[in-house]
Formats: structure tokens, C-alpha cells, sequence
């Protein structure tokens, strides 16, 4: 048996995967890591923290595998968006990567923003507007506020691009992780050479773009391979954007068909087979794993950050009593939260902890729990947690279904959130649609295969490589009598940021 090794490089993690010929996790390993935050807000880490724990990763997914590490055919990389990594013409980090969810450059923004107005940026680009957080910006910020990194600067490396340059030692990035810098634009499906222009950076300091699934010329370094015991013939294969790469392992590369990735954010994606840029309202549109394919993308910053945040500061109690009982203490959570009706007796939660993308625009909105009084105890902040995430996942089905012009007649949930069967059944029951749980439950890492699968000849494209990974799927139907309650509580969730934005 061959095999398929995968790294997907998230917010607080390297999740190592193996996956055999028929697209079966073999195992699977995480390596977590701690950020860097600011009280100014800026969000950063270690490059070196990301390549230990890719490597550590491999290691102990091989071992749990119990395989000759001979056998991995091919390593593939799918990473989170915007992380942004300077590196000098050694290949060394000139300083912290610069994480997605930093949104220091808003000035820089804000400036580029007056030469490509919202609707010039978005037909280009299919971005609804430039922001802090968008990384053409970040780069701008460099060269105003650390010139002489910039000046060092031999390549800006996207997080998926470093990760295979300390593979490989090629600086290369690949399209679907290029489709949310601002720097890349549907037309010519390349590089936007006037914004970079009017920007004033140099296109000469961005590395190749490469299709999704691509074979890096080369191979592995040899010390790569001589460290990790792997064999002189194996492949890299360039991956996709992490959501991007969900999708594609899901099938959703047709109309209709939605997956939506509780993790660290939440992020919805919907297959458009064309892209209209006078559609209203202006939703993320990013380009799919390949050419002349879209997923619409609505992206809400924070859903299962809200729910980690809020057990690692307030739930000492569920994590002691966890480890007692040798579980997860998201399982004691789920206990807790189904024990509390639906509505969480009248508390609800807006979910912005680090502002918000869709479906406002506001990097100033923040958190709020509403409504609450001595009744409550914490589990009904539990529920009201999940249940905002669940409010905000309607929310943005709404808006795909007016911008996108489309019926949404299957929702696919993924990330741990979909590990959740409380969460999942108050998803169901807050939108009224059936939410299906794949068997695979590292979808992400999956669709990286699927891409390697293809690139090395195990199938003869991506869709039928993704019909052979996806599996069995678990279904959960809503239940109608929590219906007019879900539909109150939504009511005043919608209400709340309307009375409170300008407050923000």
C-alpha cells in the first residue's frame, strides 16, 4: 500500500495526515501552537513554530501508521489564507509571520482603497472590499514601517508557500491561496500588476504562481527526506486554500451544494460556475481549485475561537472534570449545552471577538453577550455560543442564496464544529435544512490528497478522486418544534449589532 501525506497548517495547529490509495485516513497527528497577540492587536508567530511542528507531525503520523515511511508516495500542504512570511535571499524569516487574522494595515488599506474603489477591487478580484486584514496591504505596511525588512525582502511567502520552500527549497505559490491576497485578479488568472504597481511594491519580491495540484520540479530536499525516512521518488504536490480544499474534498463543485467549516472561523463555500461582479450584495468570491470554477466565500472571523476562548477562560471545572473521565472537555460542553433549552432562556451572543467580515464589514465589531440575569448559568453561555455561530451560519445562507442567485439544497458541515452532534442539531434546527456530517472527519487534509492523488496518476481527475474520498454522511434533521423559538432568537441576533455597531 502507497500512501499520501498531507499537512494542513491551521490557526493554532499542523494537522500531519496520512491517506492510503482509496483516500482513507491511515492516521492522523496535531501539533498545536501558541500565538503571538498584542494589546494593539496584532497577531503573529514564530515561521520556525510552523516547520517543527510540520516535521514532528510527519513523524508521528508515521508512527501511529506503523508504515515505512518509503511507502508516502507524495507529500501535499493546504493551509489558512493571508498569513504572510518575508524571507530573505537565503530563504530566512526576516521577521514573525504576520497572521490572518492581524489587521494592522487598515491605513494602507484604506490609502490603496481610494485608488480601486470597492466595485473596481471586487470585479477584478472578486473581494468585496481591501482591509487591514488583506495582504497586499500588509506587505505596504512593511515597507512603511519596517523598511528595511522590505529592502531585505527576496520573496513574500504566502503560509502554504514557506511550508513547501522548507520542503523543497523552490519559492512558488499556487492560485487558489493567491485569490485572497489582493494581488491576484481573475483577469489573465495571474498577478494584478496595476494594483502592485500603484501599491508600489515589486513584483519582482512574489514567487511564481503554480495551479492547484501541480508537481513541484524536484521533489523534497535531501535533508527533508533523509530526516523524515522518506524515498528519493516522492512528489510535492501543490495543495489548495484550506476552505478551498475542504470544498473540493466534499464534491462541491457544482450549484447548489454548500459546506460550511466550523473552525477556528466560520466559512461558508458555494460552487458558482461563473462570476458576476454586479451581483448584490458583494460576497467573497475566490477562485476554485481550478480555472474558470468559483466559490463564494462568505468568512465570519471568529465561531469555534469563541467557543475555545470561552472554555479555556471560564470552564476550569468542565476541563478537570474531562480529564477525570478521560474525554474531550468539548464533550462535557455538549452535555452541558443540551441540557439548556432552545434560546438559552433569552441570552444571546454576538460572535465578533475579532470584528467581522460577512455579512458586514466591521474590523471594530466585538463580542457581546445580551440579556442575561441571575437565572443564568453557564451552560446557557455555552448554548448561547453555539448558538450564535448557528445564527451566523444562516445569516450568511441568506446572503449566498440572494447574491449567488442559487438554491442551497444541501448543507455538508466540517471542522470540529461537525464534530458536535448538539451543534449540528442546533444548526438543523436554526436554519430548517438537514445538515450531513461526512464519515471523513479531516476534510480539509482530504482534499490535499484528492489534489496529490490526481497530480501522481492514483485517479484520473479531482472529482472522481473526491467521490471515492467523501464516504458515508451522517444526516441531522431539523425538528420543526424549535422552529418559532430558533426563529425569535434570530429575530433579536439580527437586532443586536443593528442597535450596537455604532457603539463599536
Amino acid at each position: 500500500m502507497k500512501y499520501i501525506l498531507t499537512f494542513d497548517i491551521g490557526t493554532t495547529a499542523v494537522k500531519a495526515c496520512l491517506f492510503d490509495e482509496r483516500l482513507r485516513l491511515a492516521a492522523c497527528s496535531n501539533e498545536e501552537y501558541a500565538l503571538l497577540t498584542a494589546e494593539d492587536g496584532t497577531i503573529e508567530l514564530e515561521p520556525c513554530r510552523y516547520w517543527e511542528a510540520v516535521k514532528a507531525g510527519a513523524k508521528a503520523a508515521i508512527e501511529k501508521a506503523e508504515i515505512d515511511p518509503a511507502d508516502v508516495s507524495a507529500v501535499s500542504v493546504t493551509t489558512q489564507g493571508e498569513t504572510l512570511i518575508p524571507v530573505d535571499e537565503n530563504g530566512d524569516p526576516l521577521r514573525n509571520a504576520i497572521v490572518w487574522l492581524d489587521q494592522r494595515a487598515e491605513k494602507e488599506a484604506a490609502e490603496l482603497a481610494e485608488k480601486f474603489p470597492a466595485d473596481v477591487f471586487y470585479r477584478k478580484t472578486g473581494l468585496p472590499e481591501l482591509n487591514g486584514y488583506t495582504p497586499i496591504a500588509k506587505v505596504m505596511w512593511i515597507r512603511n514601517n519596517e523598511p528595511e525588512i522590505y529592502r531585505k525582502t527576496d520573496c513574500f511567502l504566502l503560509l502554504e508557500d514557506y511550508i513547501f520552500f522548507k520542503l523543497t527549497g523552490k519559492r512558488v505559490t499556487e492560485k487558489s491561496l493567491a485569490t485572497s491576497t489582493g494581488w491576484y485578479t481573475f483577469d489573465g488568472d495571474g498577478y494584478y500588476r496595476e494594483i502592485l504597481e500603484a501599491a508600489g511594491l515589486d513584483i519582482g519580491k512574489f514567487p511564481p504562481m503554480l495551479e492547484s495540484g501541480e508537481i513541484i520540479p524536484g521533489g523534497l530536499l535531501p535533508e527533508v527526506r533523509k530526516e523524515l525516512g522518506l524515498s528519493d521518488s516522492v512528489a510535492a504536490v501543490t495543495g489548495a486554500m484550506d476552505q478551498t480544499a475542504g470544498a473540493l474534498a466534499m464534491g462541491n463543485v457544482k450549484p447548489g451544494r454548500v459546506t460550511e467549516t466550523t473552525g477556528t472561523a466560520l466559512v461558508i463555500g458555494a460552487t458558482l460556475p461563473s462570476f458576476d461582479p454586479a451581483a448584490e450584495p458583494k460576497v467573497t468570491v475566490y477562485r476554485h481549485y481550478k480555472k474558470d470554477l468559483y466559490l463564494m466565500m462568505p468568512i465570519c472571523m471568529t465561531a469555534g475561537m469563541f467557543l475555545k476562548w470561552f472554555r479555556d477562560e471560564f470552564c476550569a471545572e468542565e476541563k478537570e472534570t474531562a480529564e477525570k473521565r478521560g474525554i474531550s472537555s468539548y464533550q462535557i460542553i455538549d452535555e452541558e449545552v443540551e441540557s439548556i433549552p432552545a434560546g438559552s432562556g433569552g441570552l444571546v451572543a454576538l460572535p465578533y471577538l475579532t470584528g467581522s467580515l460577512q455579512p458586514v464589514q466591521d474590523s471594530k465589531a466585538r463580542g457581546i453577550f445580551f440579556g442575561f440575569g441571575l437565572e443564568h448559568k453557564r451552560p446557557h453561555f455555552l448554548r448561547a455560543v453555539f448558538e450564535s455561530v448557528a445564527f451566523m451560519l444562516r445569516e450568511n445562507i441568506e446572503l449566498i442564496e440572494k447574491a449567488g442567485r442559487l438554491h442551497v439544497s444541501s448543507i455538508i458541515s466540517l471542522g470540529g464544529g461537525a464534530s458536535s452532534p448538539v451543534w449540528c442539531r442546533i444548526k438543523a434546527d436554526t436554519l430548517g435544512q438537514t445538515i450531513c456530517v461526512p464519515e471523513v472527519t479531516e476534510s480539509t487534509s482530504c482534499g490535499a490528497a484528492v489534489l496529490a492523488a490526481v497530480a501522481i496518476g492514483w485517479y484520473a481527475d479531482a472529482e472522481a478522486a473526491a467521490e471515492a474520498a467523501s464516504g458515508k454522511m451522517s444526516f441531522y434533521e431539523p425538528d420543526p418544534s424549535g422552529a418559532k423559538e430558533y426563529d425569535k432568537a434570530y429575530a433579536k441576533y439580527k437586532a443586536l449589532y443593528e442597535h450596537t455597531r455604532t457603539l463599536f
